[in-house]
């Protein structure tokens, strides 16, 4: 098998059929099927079960991702110590939502402009999902918030957050859970770090929330409060890119909870020259102040 042949099925893999592993890879369907089947012949074993239209992962094609997972990982630090570790190649980050819309652009920008021979692709997740991906290698770095003390990690802290609660217009002041009572919080699905911190809020003071509703994303829980469904929970720097038109109130969430700091996270060992770039990106942008 060839290097070549390893990234055909690891696309495979990860994108879980043939038409979307191709339209990764810039080449046509029959060429990656053709790849696949003369892996499974050379090798003398099945790697997918054939559904339909689906592709299913044998037991041993299994074994075999987990092992062309570590030498593409080992091939790509190779070819950056041999580069001199030039900034280049594909990039691949993760960040939360917020991040991404609020406080992400012009650091992004930056990269662009400063390093044209990066090709970056950016991933949208919460911050479980993330701390996961960076793990299994599928990301190079993610921005996230509350991620786990991991000796396999290495962090940076990039920038904080003041998280708010956002009620209908009028809304009495909001200081402890007291104030909100049976009103649902709307909020991203589990694995979000912001939501966890509004669970604590709510058990600090001996409270749990009686009804999460889980939306998938900040416009949509702005909408919702504007909606009359409940009570919010955002980053305050994502209601900048709202347009609310006076229809909320915002409270500060007045507790040590409130303040989130989002770290640039990668795997120990592999800072490789393009997250060295997002860092000194990062560090050149003035990053806005927390509300």
């Amino acid at each position: 098998m060839e290097v070549s042949d390893l990234r055909t099925f690891m696309a495979v893999m990860e994108k879980g059929s043939i038409s979307h592993a191709a339209k990764s890879l810039n080449r046509v369907p029959s060429g990656v099927t053709a790849r696949i089947m003369q892996m499974e012949e050379d090798l003398g074993v099945q790697l997918f079960l054939r559904e339909k239209k689906r592709l299913l992962p044998t037991a041993r094609g299994q074994t075999l991702y987990a092992y062309a997972r570590r030498i593409i990982v080992l091939m790509d630090e190779a070819e950056l110590c041999v580069k001199g570790m030039e900034p280049g190649g594909r990039l691949r980050i993760g960040a939360l939502e917020s991040a991404a819309a609020a406080r992400l652009p012009e650091v992004l920008a930056r990269l662009h402009a400063e390093y044209p021979n990066i090709e970056l692709e950016l991933v949208i997740g919460t911050s479980r999902s993330l701390y996961d991906d960076i793990l299994e290698n599928k990301l190079d770095a993610v921005f996230v918030v509350d991620a786990p003390v991991d000796d396999r990690l290495e962090r940076v802290a990039a920038f904080e957050e003041r998280l708010v609660l956002i009620a209908t217009n009028g809304h009495p002041p909001i200081h402890t859970p007291d104030d909100i009572g049976r009103k649902a919080v709307l909020a991203f699905q589990g694995g979000c770090a912001y939501r966890n911190r509004v669970i604590n809020w709510f058990r600090a003071y001996g409270w749990e929330p009686q009804h999460i509703v889980e939306l998938a994303s900040y416009h949509a829980i702005v909408g919702g409060v504007i909606a009359g469904m409940g009570v919010g929970v955002v980053p305050a720097s994502v209601l900048d890119l709202c347009r609310t038109d006076g229809m909320l109130s915002v409270h500060a969430l007045e507790h040590p909870l409130g303040s989130a700091v989002t770290e640039l996270v990668w795997r120990k060992g592999m800072a490789s020259a393009n997250v060295a770039a997002v860092r000194r990106c990062l560090a050149s942008c003035e990053a806005p102040k927390g509300k």
